[in-house]
């Protein structure tokens, strides 16, 4: 068994850095002809196996392993379990909006903190003890609600909301978690941006998005409300985070069609915070650098098969693409 040893998971994930997806590597992915052939190149550069296995399962499965490895090797896993609880997050939406449909519950992630299985049970049970508290007050909320009225986006909402108030709880026991910190800070920022440009293109309003910003950021979502309607506010606020992000938000806020590059430049500048330490190696952003550069292949290889699939520009597809590490 592995020792909870900052040094030892720094060896586990050093060695394992040699496999990360090069630039050169998907570059070749995005230079091929058509799916068929960049079916072939994903295989040769070792992303999917020879059996045929496609692409979204072998993304999947390549997500999973980083979770997994970082999971079992972890010194801290208050710290670590920050980044997964997105996935239990993702379960429980799953779980209660299929009992609600009378639907079979699908596309379950194994990713989580929790075992999938143990949330089935204590969705079907309306039972929500084993959950972290965060989890168990949003899902008892939700039970009430939907007793009322069912409302599948109030689910997303609230459970959106209740991952960001545990990854701040989870913070607080943690020691030396500053860059951790204001990643999450920062992710809670610029998700709030998103969602608040995103409702406007909707044509919704200010209050709309009170009831659906995500706490923890450092902008003040009175601040963010105030600035519904008034562009230049919120392109000021977005100086924070440097000037890529502000001509980010600038275009967005006057094309919704420049959302998703938006949402691109914020997890590039995301992971930059993390990726900065990444070769620290009594540090956990060493550990945190991986899980996360390894969504960002997958997130990469999902988007470039998705428009060899669907006949997408290629420049519209790179416009959308994660900046890798190596």
């Amino acid at each position: 068994m592995p020792q909870p040893s900052i040094y030892y998971a720094s060896g586990r994930i050093g060695v394992l850095r040699r496999t990360i997806l090069k630039k050169a590597q998907l570059e070749r992915l995005q230079s091929a002809k058509n799916y068929t052939d960049a079916t072939r190149a994903l295989t040769e550069i070792g992303f999917t196996p020879a059996d045929g296995t496609d692409f979204q399962t072998a993304a999947d499965q390549h997500v999973l392993k980083a979770c997994r490895l970082v999971y079992a090797v972890t010194p801290e896993p208050l710290l670590t379990d920050c980044f997964l609880l997105r996935y239990d997050a993702h379960n429980l939406k799953i779980l209660l909006k299929s009992r609600q449909l009378a639907q079979k519950p699908e596309f379950l992630s194994a990713c989580g903190t929790i075992d999938a299985e143990k949330l089935r049970h204590c969705v079907a049970d309306h039972t929500y003890g084993p959950l972290p508290q965060e989890f168990k007050t949003a899902m008892e909320t939700l039970e009430k609600k939907i007793a009322v009225r069912f409302d599948p986006m109030l689910v997303d909402t609230v459970l959106d909301q209740a991952t960001f108030r545990q990854i701040f709880t989870n913070l607080k026991g943690c020691k030396n978690a500053g860059t951790v910190k204001r990643y999450f800070q920062a992710k809670a920022d610029l998700q709030n941006i998103l969602i608040l440009l995103r409702l406007k293109a909707m044509k919704k309003n200010a209050a709309d998005f009170a009831g659906m910003a995500l706490p923890g950021g450092t902008i003040p979502i009175r601040t963010l409300t105030d600035a519904f309607m008034e562009s230049d506010r919120l392109i000021k606020l977005a100086k924070r985070f440097g000037p890529a992000l502000q001509l980010a938000v600038t275009d967005a806020a006057t094309d919704a069609k420049k959302l998703p590059f938006l949402e691109k430049v914020s997890e590039d500048y995301l992971f930059g915070l993390i990726k900065s330490r990444q070769y620290d190696t009594e540090s956990m952003e060493t550990i945190v650098s991986y899980l996360l550069q390894k969504r960002r292949e997958a997130t990469d290889v999902r988007l470039v098969m998705a428009g060899k699939l669907n006949g997408f520009a290629p420049e519209a597809v790179g416009e959308r693409m994660r900046e890798l590490d190596g």
